[in-house]
């Protein structure tokens, strides 16, 4: 039996996150954001790259089926993205 709560599931079955765990999608969202953002797109395909690793780092919160973190990483992806370069934000509209 684990005491750190990782196994504990809501009334639909998903699993209950901690605030600790949102913090750490979060982190990854803007990490994955500053990898985008800190260049200059010349090529399309390798922007285009860049946005299959950030999207596979979400991956591993929507394989173990955590929603809450995906929402997390997602916004903090964006947002990030959006406050410091505008103009990929609406390339990736």
């Amino acid at each position: 039996m684990s005491s750190c709560g990782t196994n504990k599931r809501d009334a639909d079955g998903n699993p209950i996150e901690t605030e600790a765990q949102l913090d750490s999608a979060r982190n990854a969202g803007r990490e994955a954001a500053r990898k985008i953002i800190v260049r200059e797109w010349t090529d399309s395909m390798q922007f285009q790259n860049a946005i299959l690793e950030a999207r596979a780092a979400k991956s591993k919160y929507e394989m173990a089926n955590r929603r809450q973190s995906v929402a997390a990483f997602d916004s903090a992806f964006i947002s990030t993205i959006r406050t410091t370069r505008p103009d990929l934000a609406r390339e990736l509209q």
